[in-house]
């Protein structure tokens, strides 16, 4: 007997299914794997252990408050608005002497809205934010590693506005 079933809501049923039975090595269903195919199980096993191994000995990252507050000190050393040598636990050596060198834009004030943290690798930070000037956005972009000193800022660059 065959029915037409017809819902107000346009919904039809699912037709009835059972997994098969599970077979008595591991308590999984036997299913047939072509050679060398990797199988979802197999997958999930190599990532877990790849994600153990490297967050095993992992160094903790500076918060992002932190890093905001760095990204934010550096803003303000270029204004004039703050001594670099406040920064100088961390900036690099090379860092500190760019950004005591470099000219300051006295009477502006960038403000830091946002930033987004990446981890490339297990001793550095990657950082990219939005500083706004008024109404017009600048893109700044920073590295942060870990050496024998503890974190550092290695790389810091407010990109000019687009004209």
């Amino acid at each position: 007997m065959s029915h037409v079933f017809q819902s107000a809501s346009g919904l039809l049923p699912l037709t009835p299914y059972e997994p098969t039975e599970p077979d008595d090595v591991g308590g999984r269903a036997s299913v047939e794997v072509a050679e060398g195919q990797l199988t979802l199980d197999d997958l999930l096993t190599e990532l877990h252990a790849q994600h153990a191994e490297r967050h095993e000995h992992s160094i903790p990252a500076p918060g992002r408050r932190m890093v905001h507050r760095v990204l934010t000190a550096l803003l303000e050393v270029y204004t004039g608005r703050r001594a670099a040598s406040q920064l100088d636990g961390w900036l690099t050596p090379t860092l500190q002497r760019r950004v005591r060198s470099a000219p300051r834009a006295v009477g502006i004030r960038h403000v830091l809205r946002n930033i987004h943290v990446c981890r490339p690798a297990d001793g550095a930070l990657e950082v990219c934010g939005t500083a706004f000037l008024d109404e017009r956005a600048r893109a700044l972009v920073a590295r942060f590693e870990h050496g024998s000193s503890g974190w550092r800022c290695v790389l810091f660059t407010l990109l000019p506005p687009r004209t």
